[in-house]
């Protein structure tokens, strides 16, 4: 994969199809969320649908983070891992801190909108304003409000 992650170590999220959405749905939370990079299937790929997200290189909060799909069950690379193993879970978690509390509303309803919350937003004594939730493609993310 040709990349421009211009980081040493780099997030890298995997997604069972809805790699874009998600990507396209991150980018838009931040000031500062840009697509870097995209890689599509071609219409050589077997088992892809022309088009398709493969991988993408995505900047959100100063990070790059990549992002793929899981390879489709009639693609050749279905068969070089267990793909329907791997799973996000909250033991792994996006760190977000917040400068203000118009910006951590913002993410924290957006994020929680069609997930889970294990904490809501309040002050639990070590932050003004602290929130964990598990948005809608199965990510994790802790905000914190900067005091």
């Amino acid at each position: 994969m040709s990349t421009a992650v211009t980081q040493d170590i780099a997030i890298f999220l995997g997604f069972d199809g809805n790699a874009e959405e998600a990507m396209n749905f991150y980018t838009s939370l931040f000031e500062d969320g840009e697509v870097l990079q995209v890689i599509r299937a071609r219409a050589e790929d077997p088992g892809w649908a022309e088009g398709t997200l493969q991988y993408g290189i995505f900047q959100i909060a100063g990070q790059q983070l990549v992002c793929m799909n899981t390879p489709p069950p009639d693609s050749p690379l279905h068969r070089t891992a267990r793909w329907q193993d791997f799973t996000v879970n909250p033991a792994v978690t996006l760190y977000a801190q917040r400068h203000s509390r118009e910006d951590f509303d913002k993410l924290y309803d957006a994020l929680s909108e069609g997930g889970e919350v294990y904490m809501p937003a309040q002050n639990y004594g070590f932050s003004p304003r602290f929130a964990w939730v598990n948005d809608r493609f199965g990510i994790s993310w802790r905000i914190d409000l900067s005091s």
